[in-house]
C-alpha cells in the first residue's frame, strides 16, 4: 500500500492537500479532554458513553459525518416517516448488550425475519437460474452447527480481540486455511450460500479468505443467532439510528459532527498530551483538542491515519492490511415486485455447487424487499478503490441485465432505479495473509495499543457485529484509563 509523508506546507483533508489556512478556518478554540476518540461508529460512540458515564472521563469525539452510528445507514421515507435500515440489521444480545439501549430510553422488541419469495439470479448474465436447488433447512442447519463446533474451540483465542492470540508458530492450522478448505474439511458446504448471504459478503475473495479473518465476520454468536439459539433485537421504532442520534444528544458539545483532524501531535513518549487541530466543515471553525490520551476507532488506514504523524514501527504494522469496499443503499422500481428477493447467485452454482455460491468482484449482492414497501435494499461490493459511483454503476447494471434477460419487465418509457440512500461503508473487512500472520502480525498490532498515548478499538482489531465490537471494546477501556 505505502505510506505518504504528510507535506510540511500542507495538510491532509479527504484525501486532498490543502493549504493550511483553509483547514484552520477563521476562528480556533482550545479544548481540554482526557479522550480524544477518533470516530464516531459503534465503537466510538460506545467508549464516549462507557468512559463519561461509567469511567467518569471527560471525551470528546470527532466524527466526519454530520451524525453518529457509522453503518447503522437508516433512512426515513419522508412520506410515511417509516424508517428502513441498509446498514446495521439487527443486534445480537451478548453480555446484556440490550441494557445500553435501556439507557437512553429506546425500547425493543426481538427482530423477526421476513420471509421473501427468493429468486436466484445470475446478475452478470441477468438469467434467473432455473436448475438451482438451495440448501434445505435441514442441511443448512447441519451445516451451521458443525460450523458453530469448530468455530468455538477457537473463543478463547479470537474474542473479545486479539489478546490471547498464539505465537506465529502455535496459531492453529485450521485458521490458517482458505475458507473453502475449512468447508471441506467440516462438511460445510451446504452452509455457504447462509454463511456469505448473513455478513461474507464484504469479504475480500470469499472462499479463498482465510479461515481467521471470515470468523471475525461471522462469528460464533452470529451462527447461535441464526440457529435460534441466541436472541437479537431491533428498536420498536424500526431505526437503528435512535440510538445513536441518542447518543449525539447525551453528548452535546462533546461531540464534533460534520469533523476531520487535520494534525494529530503525538509525541514519542507513551505518557505525553496528545494536540488535534480539528476542521468543521459546516461552520469552517477549528478546534484544538488538547488530550491525555487518543482512542482511534476509525479503519487504520492510510488516509484515515495520514494526520497523526506515524512511525516507522506503526506503518509497516498498518501497511499489511488489505480492505473490501461495500457499499449500502435502497432502491426502488416500478418493475421490482413486492415480498421477493433476488439473490446474485453464479451460473457455476447450479445445480447445488453452493461452494460456487459467492461472485466474483465487483457485484451487487441482491436486491432484497423491505416487507409492505416498495423499496428494496441492494449491497454493492468491491475493492479497495470502490467508490459510490462505481457501486451505482454496478447496481444499475444488474438490474439492466435482469430486464435484459426478460427476469424482470421494463416500464415504457424505461426508466432507471430510483436511489433512495447510497452510502459506502468504506474500507471494510481488514484482513493480511497467512505469511504475514506467520511473522507475528498479531503481537506486533497489539503491540500498538497504549504507544504514543493512542489506543485502538474498532472492526480491525475485534469480530465485526456490533456488539461483539461493544464487548472488545468493554476489554479495552479499563486499559486505556488506567494508562492516565
Amino acid at each position: 500500500m505505502g505510506w505518504n509523508t504528510r507535506s510540511l506546507n500542507f495538510v491532509y483533508l479527504f484525501g486532498v492537500l490543502v493549504p493550511p489556512s483553509l483547514a484552520a478556518g477563521r476562528d480556533t478554540v482550545t479544548i481540554y479532554r482526557d479522550v480524544a476518540i477518533v470516530g464516531g461508529g459503534a465503537a466510538g460512540s460506545y467508549a464516549a458513553v462507557r468512559l463519561r458515564e461509567d469511567f467518569g472521563v471527560s471525551v470528546v469525539v470527532i466524527e466526519k459525518d454530520g451524525k453518529l452510528g457509522g453503518h447503522v445507514n437508516t433512512w426515513v421515507d419522508p412520506a410515511t416517516g417509516r424508517g428502513f435500515d441498509a446498514g446495521v440489521q439487527n443486534w445480537i444480545e451478548i453480555n446484556n448488550a440490550s441494557a445500553f439501549f435501556g439507557r437512553f430510553g429506546i425500547a425493543l422488541q426481538p427482530n423477526v425475519r421476513s420471509v421473501l419469495d427468493q429468486h436466484f439470479v445470475d446478475f452478470t448474465t441477468g438469467a434467473r437460474l432455473a436448475e438451482y436447488r438451495p440448501p434445505s433447512a435441514t442441511d443448512r442447519s447441519a451445516a451451521l452447527r458443525s460450523y458453530l463446533a469448530a468455530a468455538e474451540q477457537f473463543l478463547p483465542i479470537l474474542e473479545p480481540g486479539w489478546w490471547n492470540f498464539p505465537a506465529p508458530n502455535e496459531i492453529p492450522a485450521d485458521l490458517l486455511l482458505p475458507f473453502r478448505d475449512f468447508a471441506a474439511k467440516y462438511n460445510l458446504t451446504a452452509g455457504i450460500p447462509q454463511i456469505f448471504a448473513t455478513t461474507g459478503f464484504g469479504k475480500h475473495n470469499f472462499m479463498d479468505s482465510l479461515t481467521l479473518f471470515l470468523m471475525r465476520s461471522f462469528d460464533v454468536n452470529m451462527v447461535r443467532t441464526l440457529l435460534g439459539l441466541d436472541a437479537n433485537f431491533v428498536p420498536v421504532s424500526r431505526k437503528n439510528q435512535d440510538l445513536y442520534d441518542a447518543i449525539l444528544t447525551s453528548l452535546g458539545p462533546d461531540a464534533l459532527t460534520s469533523s476531520t483532524v487535520t494534525n494529530g501531535q503525538r509525541s514519542s513518549s507513551d505518557n505525553q498530551n496528545v494536540t488535534l487541530e480539528v476542521h468543521n466543515w459546516a461552520t469552517k471553525t477549528t478546534t484544538r483538542v488538547v488530550a491525555k490520551k487518543l482512542l482511534f476507532t476509525a479503519a487504520p488506514t492510510e488516509e484515515n491515519l495520514q494526520p497523526f504523524n506515524l512511525e516507522t514501527e506503526e506503518e509497516s504494522v498498518f501497511d499489511n492490511f488489505y480492505y473490501s469496499t461495500s457499499v449500502v443503499g435502497i432502491v426502488s422500481h416500478p418493475s421490482l415486485p413486492l415480498n421477493a428477493s433476488f439473490i446474485n447467485t453464479p451460473t457455476a452454482a447450479q445445480p447445488q455447487n453452493w461452494a460456487s455460491a459467492a461472485p466474483s468482484f465487483p457485484y451487487n449482492t441482491r436486491f432484497e424487499n423491505y416487507p409492505n414497501s416498495t423499496y428494496y435494499r441492494v449491497i454493492a461490493v468491491g475493492d479497495r478503490s470502490f467508490s459510490l459511483s462505481d457501486a451505482k454503476d454496478v447496481i444499475q447494471a444488474s438490474f439492466d441485465r435482469m430486464v435484459t434477460a426478460g427476469t424482470l419487465q421494463q416500464t415504457k418509457p424505461p426508466q432507471n432505479l430510483k436511489f433512495h440512500l447510497l452510502e459506502s461503508h468504506g474500507p471494510v473487512s481488514a484482513s493480511t495473509s497467512a505469511e504475514v500472520l506467520g511473522s507475528g502480525f498479531i503481537q506486533k498490532l497489539n503491540a500498538l495499543q497504549g504507544k504514543r498515548s493512542t489506543w485502538f478499538t474498532g472492526a480491525a482489531w475485534s469480530v465485526h457485529l456490533t456488539t461483539s465490537l461493544w464487548g472488545f471494546t468493554d476489554s479495552l477501556l479499563p486499559r486505556l484509563v488506567a494508562s492516565f
